[in-house]
Order: C-alpha cells, then sequence, then structure tokens
C-alpha cells in the first residue's frame, strides 16, 4: 500500500475545492482533479474511496473548519447574548477569509450527497442550539423552535457574504458590527 503525503492530500483537496467552485459538481472527474493537483489519479484513490466519498469529506472537513473558527474565542460562561455575538462575530469573519469554503458548502448543500449529512452531527450546531435552548427558557431569546431562529440570525450571514463578494456592500468591521446587532434583535425577546 502507497504510503499518504500530506502535501499531495492538501493538493488534492485545494484542486477539488477550486474546481467545483469553477465548475460546478456535474463539470468534474477524478482525472480532471488529478491534473490540477498534479497527481496521478491513482493518488487519489489512497485518500477517497470514489469522487463522491472525495466530495462528501470535503464537505464535512470546511464544516468542522468552520464550527472552529465560528467557536473561536466562545466560552461556555457568557451571557446568551455575548455567546450569541461572539459565534456569529466569527462565523462571519471566517467565511470573509475563506469565500472558497462558503461558495463549496453552498454548492454541496444543494446535491443528493446531503442527504448523508445530519447537521447535528457538527459542534457549531449543537453549541447553537444549546445556546438559541438555553436563551429561550432564560426568556432573552424569542419562544422560537431553533430552525426558525437560526434562519433570521444565522442565514442572513450568507447573504451579507455574498453582498460583499458582488461588491454590493462593503463588509468592513462596522457593518459586521451592525449586522451582527440586527441578527441578535431578530431574536431578542
Amino acid at each position: 500500500m502507497r504510503t499518504r503525503d500530506q502535501a499531495k492530500y492538501d493538493s488534492i483537496v485545494d484542486a477539488s475545492i477550486n474546481l467545483i467552485n469553477d465548475l460546478g459538481f456535474d463539470g468534474i472527474s477524478i482525472s480532471k482533479i488529478a491534473k490540477k493537483a498534479k497527481v496521478s489519479p491513482a493518488t487519489i484513490y489512497i485518500y477517497f474511496d470514489n469522487k463522491e466519498d472525495l466530495f462528501t469529506k470535503l464537505y464535512i472537513d470546511i464544516r468542522e473548519k468552520m464550527s472552529r473558527g465560528a467557536l473561536e474565542g466562545f466560552e461556555e460562561g457568557m451571557t446568551t447574548e455575548e455567546a450569541f455575538k461572539s459565534i456569529w462575530h466569527h462565523s462571519f469573519t471566517y467565511n470573509l477569509r475563506h469565500p472558497e469554503y462558503l461558495a463549496y458548502r453552498e454548492q454541496f448543500e444543494r446535491t443528493t450527497m446531503m442527504r448523508n449529512i445530519r447537521a447535528e452531527d457538527f459542534e457549531l450546531f449543537q453549541t447553537v442550539d444549546r445556546l438559541l435552548k438555553r436563551g429561550i427558557n432564560e426568556m432573552t431569546i424569542k419562544a422560537l423552535p431553533p430552525p426558525i431562529l437560526t434562519a433570521f440570525a444565522y442565514f442572513p450571514i450568507i447573504t451579507l457574504l455574498n453582498f460583499h463578494y458582488a461588491g454590493i456592500v462593503k463588509m468592513d468591521e462596522n457593518n459586521i458590527e451592525k449586522a451582527c446587532e440586527i441578527a441578535w434583535n431578530a431574536i431578542h425577546s
């Protein structure tokens, strides 16, 4: 069995993300990924079972990176408002620094491959779910199902980032703080 090489793995990951973001999932083949990554197609199969396995593992890896980025600075002892704003702000700034991850995530979530993924398996989902339920119990967050709260509080991050990337609005620190406050006000009771 051939040994794994981190540099080759990273090259495969980067090539996959770039190609998928440029061409979409339907336009991608293992040979295209291998060519862009400058590895042989057989090398890809050292790391992944097949194309769908590659795409799914990439998605999981990206979601875990996004989770770590969003939870940076989060502490269980924070007030609900402090915790919400910390997660919101860090989620926004992480995705602002990594537009390629957000683009990949958005494309993947529109595929049938998503049926094998459970949002509940990600640390960020679990933390936000606990935070929202805590806020509901404290009566600092509106008593609505967490998916509704998430739709109003966190999904606008994607829209604002897309506006920023398109040049519609510059999401500087001032606008990020204002948007975070609006998100909090949307769910605050």
